[in-house]
């Protein structure tokens, strides 16, 4: 790795079903309609010295779909329920304050007047264009998901944890009360950047034109991993069978570069990574490893065009192995000057005897 580059890191689906209320034979619908309350967004894991959350607010212009099971009395297995919701693309209505099928522009889903509803929930609902969403008993599946190449087009896939045994007590005279809690994890990893210059260097501008991660797989297969005994438990949610080694996600977007200070700053209306989980050395595959390349130019202010440079690093030797579920990864990049100095040194002189003597 390049001295002049430090990097610091902190560890801060097609196949749908159709859309249809297949009801239950016993299940008498009431007069309530199914909504949502705001979701919960929660990461996997945290790493140490993280504060904050990963994301806890979900977007009101973000759809997100929605499966149910019916149960005649609770959750006992996943295959003894019934079909509900299939699914069921939801989207926010503002003067309601919550998540339905009818904003979205599909049909109203009301509650069973016995029994109870097993939900499960993915978002966003256009992740089925990126690849096959399955509800199992073993939770999402998500088969061969794709990133997309451009990073400004990335989003957050999120599956939820599951909702047990859900049911709205009658009489109500409202077509709606209450909402179903959805708590939404990500499925993916993040990467953010930082940039800042090792010092202040006088009369010269240091400026990062284009930040990559390089070499990263951008297609796999995800799994929930639930255990299906009455009282599932996220246990070990995977992806697996990565393929497809992307040219490189570039973060940065502002036309002119970032201009660096001494002060670590987030990049300026930044591209927002969001990466496949996976082993950041590919040995095992083809050689290659996940890397970060930097490109950025000295400006001395004498020279009629700035000096190009450009710089990388393997992430798998920073410390990271692997990019973790639900992880966001901060890299702070400090791009360090060396003064240009001299050592000036002199050949010896070479005597050289001159005969015969001049006489005068």
């Amino acid at each position: 790795m390049n001295k002049n580059l430090l990097m610091a890191i902190a560890v801060g689906a097609a196949l749908t079903g159709c859309v249809k209320n297949e009801t239950a034979n016993d299940a008498v619908t009431s007069k309530a309609k199914i909504g949502f309350e705001a979701p919960v967004v929660s990461g996997i894991t945290r790493g140490t010295g993280v504060t904050g959350e990963i994301g806890t607010t979900y977007h009101t212009n973000e759809n997100f779909s929605v499966y149910a099971r019916y149960y005649q009395a609770t959750y006992t297995t996943f295959d003894a329920g019934t079909s509900y919701m299939d699914n069921v693309e939801t989207a926010y209505e503002t003067s309601d304050n919550y998540w339905d099928s009818e904003n979205a522009g599909g049909q109203a889903y009301y509650w069973p007047k016995v029994g109870s509803l097993t939900f499960g929930a993915y978002s966003p609902s256009r992740a089925t264009n990126d690849c096959t969403v399955t509800w199992e008993a073993s939770g999402f599946k998500f088969t061969g998901f794709k990133v997309k190449e451009n990073p400004a087009q990335h989003y957050d896939l999120m599956f939820s944890e599951r909702v047990y045994d859900k049911s709205h007590d009658e009489p109500s005279s409202t077509s709606y009360a209450g909402g179903v809690d959805i708590n939404f994890k990500h499925a993916l990893s993040s990467i953010v950047f930082k940039v800042k210059a090792a010092e202040a260097y006088d009369n010269h501008t240091i400026t990062v034109k284009s930040i990559k991660v390089k070499n990263a797989y951008d297609t796999g297969n995800f799994d929930q991993k639930l255990e299906d005994n009455g009282t599932a438990k996220t246990t070990a949610p995977v992806w697996e069978a990565q393929t497809n080694e992307n040219a490189g996600y570039e973060a940065v977007t502002k036309a002119d570069g970032e201009v660096l200070t001494t002060t670590a700053a987030p990049l300026t209306n930044p591209n927002p990574i969001i990466i496949l989980p996976q082993a950041t050395d590919h040995t095992a595959s083809d050689g290659n490893k996940v890397a970060i390349e930097v490109v950025y130019t000295i400006d001395n202010g004498t020279t009629p065009t700035p000096v190009e440079q450009k710089h990388s690093a393997y992430v798998s030797d920073l410390s990271i192995d692997e990019f973790e579920i639900g992880k966001r990864y901060t890299f702070t990049l400090s791009i360090g000057l060396h003064k240009i100095t001299f050592s000036p040194k002199v050949d010896p002189w070479i005597d050289e005897v001159v005969t015969p003597d001049i006489e005068l």
